[in-house]
């Protein structure tokens, strides 16, 4: 980004807020303290802390801002939170190449870096990791049912001090419903069923949940149902090929269950939690269709039309997506003037599967005398994890000083295994097989916290420090890889981090250093495969090492009546990047072109971070959020290139009503996306990349109350019906893509990367 516009979007945010802060105690006097801002956070400390207290950047997601937004997905919920997205590509994928949109929603990003580098967890369990290979590509921002939510904390910035592994660059902690979040006080039953409609992709979705309490027990079950069709986009060009720019057909459906049975008395409580989700998607490619030209550049004679190598008659995929876990966990919590030795206690114990399915049919006609058979692909990424959890908090006087001691550890054992399958294998490979051996792989860790106050509250450090172990038992003689000899792995890493707030008034100073890590996947420590006719082949490393982090965040807040003002800039280190590298060989039977995971890149983001937001107690509110990072990479030997998967700046401004009692409301919200700078996308692409037009959509949503228990909310988005992509969907497309020998493009038209134009969702719920 050139220096005139960060200077302007700079100035644009600290102008914006240093007006919030020369008004704040004027407009407080117009707010009621029923906005005080009480929303607590739990993620940042691993203790509950007021958000605005907290020592690093928390976004709390509560259910009823889901339902408000009319989210039906995890991309949905980040839709207005600058500074994190989701990436979701169009289905444009191949059966034995290309993995164009085969993940669907690929997984979260907070501040540039994504992906398994960012820990998931649903009630503090973590979700299986992501897994790329060949013409597979498994995501995770599929495997949770937001209808299921009851709130989502991202926590931005490393986290290893707390979390352990994959907590390098943010948290996103998921939290589901008790049965006592369903019931009112002083009755013993009670639930709520929602359904809801969206254009954008034709879903329907239907979501119902019922409990009731009797003593000490209490029970809920909970069910989610969505049906739906590909993600609509502005693209004109229908019919097959590669030209086509409309969306390839899709036909999806998930189901997920949420049950809990819960025993509570006084300071005691056992909780037994079982959760299942299943997601089936059908796609048509036909895009995919047509003739395929396995050389590039001009035709050797242009007099004589190039002949294809085969003609696709059919390209289908059918992917299936299915996550269990089962639970139980006990919890002591005697509140800080308990006079105990320990205040808190929780204990749980988990067995979580999941499993991905990804197959391909692919109908082929031959154009010569060689023989072009149907092809069929089948791929499978497996986890099942055992895991133990163990958290407990003290609160203690030394003198002058209060102290709240958190402790704890934890320790998962995933057996993870993937499958390569299918009819007619490329000449050189045999199916089945696998991308790297069946692997145990143990997580672990203890760590340490303190939150220090003194100074009668106006001061509070917090130090904490983390041990982590990990562990990579491969299975030997594996008899899909017959030449294949693994190696295991272990390591450990401590993770230290320092947090101070301080109190000054409604002022909050804060700041944090924090250290991350990540251990190596055991796809990365033996990943293996090899074709040595077409001249290639990848090979393990037995000596990759943990990709580790260093942050430093430094901010401003300003809490008071219904005024919320804050500024953020923040600045990381990430070395030891995994990255696979062609490491020798040139392409050849004799001299194969070895593939290799390394650690060899240096990665730094800095940026800057805005928010301002005001609640009045006559029911008017408006927003305000920006969010700008910069970073870069760097290799030995290299000159440094931009970081690709840093988005350019975006911001949001909302303006909305609220009737004090409830009743209705709604908001309108403007988002602006910027134009990715040239000079950031060096290295990115062969050439040019492709960046889209800097754009700016409006939103509204609103809800009416019918009665106390029937409630009905719609949106139109996008209502200007605009044309507009973004940098995290593209990202890696060419301005100028090579043509092949026919003439037709290589890569996907760029309206097919389109977001949807203009759209409606509508709910109504019921509550009882």
């Amino acid at each position: 980004m050139n220096l005139n516009f960060r200077r302007r979007a700079m100035v644009l945010s600290c102008s914006f807020l240093a007006f919030g802060f020369s008004q704040a105690a004027m407009a407080a006097d117009d707010a009621g303290s029923v906005f005080e801002d009480d929303t607590i956070t739990v993620t940042a400390t691993r203790a509950p802390v007021a958000i605005e207290d907290a020592p690093a950047t928390v976004t709390v997601i509560d259910q009823e801002r889901i339902a408000d937004e009319l989210a039906t997905d995890v991309r949905d919920i980040i839709r207005f939170e600058p500074g994190i997205t989701v990436r979701r590509a169009p289905a444009r994928f191949g059966a034995a190449l290309g993995t164009t949109g085969r993940a669907g929603n690929e997984d979260f990003n907070i501040r540039g870096i994504g992906g398994n580098r960012v820990l998931i967890q649903v009630d503090g369990i973590r979700s299986p990791q992501g897994f790329s290979f060949g013409a597979q590509n498994v995501g995770r921002g599929n495997a949770t049912d937001v209808g299921l939510i009851k709130s989502v904390e991202i926590l931005r910035g490393p986290a290893s001090a707390l979390y352990g592994s994959d907590g390098l660059s943010g948290v996103v902690s998921f939290t589901t419903s008790d049965p006592v979040d369903l019931i009112n006080e002083g009755n013993s039953f009670g639930g709520f069923a929602r359904a809801l409609y969206s254009s954008a992709d034709q879903e329907f979705s239907e979501t119902i949940a019922l409990a009731g309490q009797t003593g000490n027990f209490s029970a809920m079950l909970a069910y989610s149902r969505r049906d739906f069709e590909e993600l609509d986009n502005k693209g004109t060009v229908g019919g097959e090929g590669v030209n086509r720019s409309t969306p390839n057909p899709q036909d999806g459906a998930s189901n997920a269950f949420l049950g809990k049975l819960v025993w509570e008395n006084d300071n005691h409580k056992v909780r037994l939690t079982g959760e299942y989700l299943e997601r089936e998607v059908f796609s048509d490619i036909l895009s995919g269709r047509g003739p395929v030209f396995l050389s590039f550049g001009p035709p050797s004679n242009p007099a004589i039309p190039p002949t294809p190598s085969w003609i696709v008659d059919s390209l289908t995929a059918n992917d299936e997506t299915e996550r269990a876990r089962a639970s139980i966990d006990y919890t002591y919590d005697a509140g800080e003037e308990s006079g105990g030795i320990i205040d808190y206690a929780h204990l749980a114990a988990y067995w979580q599967d999941g499993k991905d399915s990804q197959f391909a049919d692919e109908d082929r006609s031959p154009t010569g005398a060689t023989p072009r058979p149907d092809r069929e692909r089948l791929n499978t990424f497996n986890n099942t994890v055992y895991g133990a959890v163990a958290d407990f908090r003290s609160t203690f006087n030394t003198g002058a000083v209060k102290h709240t001691l958190t402790f704890g550890g934890d320790v998962s054992k995933t057996e993870q295994d993937g499958l390569r399958d299918g009819v007619e294998p490329p000449f050189g490979e045999v199916f089945p097989s696998r991308a790297f051996p069946s692997t145990d792989f143990t997580l672990g860790g203890l760590y340490l916290g303190d939150a220090i106050e003194f100074g009668e509250g106006i001061v509070t450090l917090y130090p904490a420090v983390r041990f982590d172990f990990y562990d990579l038992n491969p299975t030997r003689n594996d008899p899909l890889l017959p030449t294949f000899t693994p190696s295991g792995q272990n390591g450990s890493k401590f993770s230290p981090k320092m947090g101070a707030v301080v109190k000054l008034g409604d002022v909050r100073l804060f700041g944090n250093y924090a250290q991350g890590f990540r251990a190596p996947t055991p796809s990365q420590v033996n990943n293996f495969f090899e074709n040595l006719a077409f001249g290639y082949t990848s090979a393990p490393n037995p000596d990759l090492t943990p990709e580790t982090s260093a942050s430093f965040e430094a901010g401003i807040r300003y809490v008071a009546d219904g005024i919320s003002l804050g500024l953020i800039g923040f600045y990381a280190d990430y070395d030891d990047f995994i990255s696979q590298e062609q490491v020798g060989g040139s392409f050849r039977p004799g001299d194969p072109a070895v593939f290799q995971f390394v650690n060899i890149v240096d990665v730094k983001v800095k940026g800057f971070e805005a928010q301002a937001s005001y609640e009045a107690d006559n029911g008017f509110r408006a927003r305000f959020a920006i969010a700008f990072a910069d970073g870069e990479t760097g290799r030995p030997g290299e000159p440094d290139q931009s970081l690709s998967t840093i988005d350019p700046l975006n911001a949001i401004l909302g303006v909305g009503y609220r009737d004090p009692d409830g009743g209705f409301g709604g908001e309108l919200i403007v988002s602006y996306n910027a134009r990715k700078e040239a000079n950031e996308t060096i290295g990115v692409c062969a050439d040019a990349c492709f960046r889209p037009q800097e754009s700016a959509m409006i939103d509204a949503t609103a809800f009416y109350r019918v009665t106390d228990n029937v409630k009905i909310r719609a949106g139109i988005f996008n209502i200007t019906d605009k044309k507009y992509s973004l940098w995290s969907d593209v990202r890696g497309l060419r301005e100028n893509a090579p043509l092949n020998v026919a003439g037709l493009p290589t890569q996907p038209p760029f309206d097919a990367f389109t977001q949807p134009g203009r759209n409606a969702s509508v709910s109504i719920s019921l509550s009882f």
